[in-house]
């Protein structure tokens, strides 16, 4: 049975740099990402190779989350690495000027994506005794820069959910 990575934010940069390794070294995938078209480029490029689920998913909708991974095809239901890539960065302003919907959009999809991913897919590792999860951050979580509040906040503990304590 092959070895499964389920990849969110898998429609560019590091998702998709994080995929196409994977893929290299033969492992199955289920990408994650908003954007239809190039999730569906990506699952092309790289069907070729191994095998390949896509689910277009928006992290911040906890929901959505688990109905994605419910709905999974069996094959491809015990997932071995889970890389919580999914996150943005919106905004430059002072913090007395910033949008408030640019930063709950940054903690719904920084945060809480994050932690609903996580979530839904601990057990079964838990359950195999076997899985990783590794999570995508940024320098901005320890060095902030001029606008970056919020952005750099949502990072600091990122990988606080999954160290073991």
């Amino acid at each position: 049975m092959s070895q499964i990575a389920f990849i969110t934010g898998a429609t560019s940069g590091f998702g998709a740099a994080c995929a196409r390794l994977f893929a290299a070294n033969g492992w199955w995938l289920i990408l994650c990402g908003r954007r239809l078209e190039r999730l569906e480029a990506l699952r092309v490029e790289l069907a070729g190779a191994v095998s390949v689920h896509a689910v277009t998913l928006d992290v911040r909708d906890g929901s959505a989350v688990n109905a994605a991974l419910a709905a999974l095809p069996s094959a491809f239901a015990e997932i071995d690495v889970l890389v919580n890539n999914a996150g943005l960065a919106l905004g430059l302003e002072p913090a007395q000027q910033c949008d408030m919907e640019d930063w709950q959009r940054m903690i719904d999809t920084n945060i809480k994506g994050l932690l609903y991913c996580t979530r839904a897919i601990l057990p079964g590792m838990v359950a195999r005794d076997r899985g990783h999860i590794v999570n995508i951050g940024s320098v901005a979580g320890s060095y902030p820069y001029p606008g970056g509040n919020v952005y750099g906040l949502s990072l600091i503990h990122i990988s606080d959910p999954t160290r073991p304590h």
